[in-house]
């Protein structure tokens, strides 16, 4: 096809973050008319679903029965813990703040229907596909579809499968190659023929697999790549480019789902691949919802009305790239938003600050947004999430990292992605969206390390920079790696020195009588965090405030 819009529909098996990217590119890209996306909502019968564990338990044996039914408990539990706070008020806070993220959205913006059609294969689909009269099918995740659905579209359809071909067929992407020790994944575009991903090619890429990737990250990688893969092929068929390369023959048989024992002898190779015990998510949830859902809750939070006592969440990193312990998802971010603003009260530090160097009293539910190091996500990703639920926040910035593509020493040594660093540009906006801009030093140093010269460069020199970037005072600092044998007394005399009003640390706690100006403590949350996890944190029932508590009592040189 040459000149003239292509008619494309989409067939998608369900709505997710990865599918709705893949939708955005392709709608994106010149040339190009979405006329609809089909979701198949077609649900397996009973006789499917005991054929299918029958022979789950003939390759897992007997205790497949026991981790499903844990893990279907667990699903339960957090399906539950997700009803403290409204879906819609989240789904709402998303929209504002990112008017072209989710499926609804892209189907206003760019006019194409939604139609929900149950089985893909059956007759509802089929009516409704040939009634579009679209020049191409796209296929994102669906079931294995039938000749007389994917040949109904006048140049037939194509599949994004995240693997390989003929090596990496089947499911699930990037779990395969990590068991095989492969040294890069791919991402391959093909046409929809009657086999498992063995329809001729249009288009294939490659990615490097990092020393520090799991099977999450490397996800998450392939779904970004096949996004970009998928739209230039559907643009070359526009254009009337796209060359089709029939597969190799292979004795590679389709892959599928690895079993328990597989799981867990590639986690024993990736000691770097956090794995959560499902039996201890299921006994937190159960405690947690108790807590909640009795009268316990609700006395605790009575009890502490007279109390002065706030706390400060801090959170790093906020994108849909990596899974880690410095990252909340933006999805969870904007749970996050909503749980405080239903159950707390969200106040500028400034404000904290001032009552702090006052002597007054800190409500109990008072809460503070911090961000620390200089990540680009803050003006991305939570940026617009907190302009949208007018909440204030502060970001740390490690000003020595503004403007260049370094890289943070916890993410080389840790992490297989690359996160970008803020623009001065940047910074300059962050007011516009209820961000502060503070100091972190300039290198992101250890400040219980390192010798007082230098300490005294990071700690003057980053005010001096950030304030040259923006144009604005800079009058609030904290320290990296703020546990208590990162900060030195001598240090924080700089601090003062310096002109800063306040100090912030990371080792956990809450505010209270006893906070002091130059040590105010923080709780570090992220996507391990859900809204009930983030609740039962902010009142001190986690596991994580009883190791502070411990920690605390302990005697310190220089307190």
């Amino acid at each position: 096809m040459t000149g003239g819009r292509l008619r494309v529909v989409f067939l998608i098996g369900r709505r997710n973050a990865s599918t709705e990217l893949s939708i955005a590119q392709v709608c994106r890209a010149s040339g190009i008319e979405p006329v609809a996306v089909l979701i198949d909502t077609g649900k397996s019968g009973l006789r499917r679903l005991w054929l299918n564990l029958r022979r789950n338990i003939r390759r897992e044996g007997i205790g497949y029965v026991f981790y499903r039914g844990v893990t279907a408990l667990r699903q339960f539990l957090e399906r539950c813990a997700d009803r403290v706070i409204p879906a819609v008020e989240v789904e709402t806070l998303l929209r504002e703040a990112f008017p072209a993220r989710d499926l609804r959205q892209l189907s206003g913006i760019h006019g194409f229907q939604i139609f929900e059609v149950g089985n893909l294969n059956g007759p509802t689909a089929t009516e409704r596909l040939r009634s579009l009269r679209a020049d191409l099918g796209v296929v994102l995740g669906t079931r294995v579809l039938k000749r007389r659905v994917f040949e109904i579209p006048r140049l037939g359809c194509v599949n994004l499968h995240k693997g390989r071909v003929p090596e990496y067929r089947g499911m699930p992407p990037g779990f395969w190659e990590l068991y095989d020790g492969a040294s890069s994944a791919g991402v391959t575009v093909h046409l929809v023929d009657d086999g498992l991903d063995t329809g001729d090619v249009l288009g294939a890429s490659d990615i490097p697999i990092h020393h520090k990737e799991t099977p999450e990250s490397l996800s998450a990688k392939l779904n970004l790549e096949g996004s970009q893969l998928l739209a230039e092929v559907v643009s070359q068929i526009q254009q009337g480019t796209a060359q089709r390369r029939p597969q190799t023959r292979s004795h590679h048989t389709p892959r599928t789902r690895p079993t328990r024992a597989q799981q867990l002898e590639l986690a024993k190779r990736l000691p770097h691949w956090r794995r959560r015990s499902e039996i201890r998510q299921v006994c937190k949830l159960a405690l947690w919802l108790i807590i909640f859902h009795t009268r316990l809750y609700s006395l605790l939070r009575m009890l502490r009305r007279g109390q002065s006592r706030g706390a400060i969440l801090l959170y790093h990193r906020v994108n849909d790239l990596s899974d880690d312990v410095l990252t909340t998802s933006t999805r969870r971010f904007a749970e996050h938003l909503v749980t405080l603003r239903r159950y707390y009260r969200i106040m500028p530090t400034e404000k904290l600050v001032e009552q702090i160097a006052a002597g007054q009293a800190i409500k109990p539910a008072a809460v503070a947004i911090h961000f620390d190091d200089c990540y680009r996500d803050g003006r991305t990703h939570a940026g617009p999430l907190l302009q949208a639920a007018q909440a204030p926040a502060v970001s740390f910035v490690s000003s020595g990292f503004v403007d260049t593509d370094r890289a943070f020493d916890h993410d080389l040594e840790k992490y297989p992605h690359t996160f970008e660093n803020f623009r001065a540009q940047e910074l300059r906006e962050l007011p516009e969206l209820g961000m502060t801009v503070a100091a972190h030093t300039v290198n992101h140093v250890d400040l219980g390390k390192v010798d007082p010269e230098q300490a005294h460069m990071e700690v003057f020199e980053s005010r001096r920079q950030l304030e040259q970037m923006t144009g604005a005072p800079v009058l609030l600092f904290s320290f990296p790696f703020g546990g208590f044998h990162n900060i030195r007394p001598e240090v924080r005399t700089m601090v003062v020195e310096a002109g800063y009003r306040a100090l912030f640390s990371a080792h956990g706690g809450f505010i209270g009588d006893d906070t002091e100006l130059f040590d105010i403590p923080r709780i570090g949350v992220s996507s391990e965090h859900s809204p009930l996890a983030l609740m039962m944190e902010l009142e001190g029932l986690s596991l994580a405030n009883l190791r502070y508590q411990l920690r605390k009592r302990r005697p310190r040189e220089g307190r």
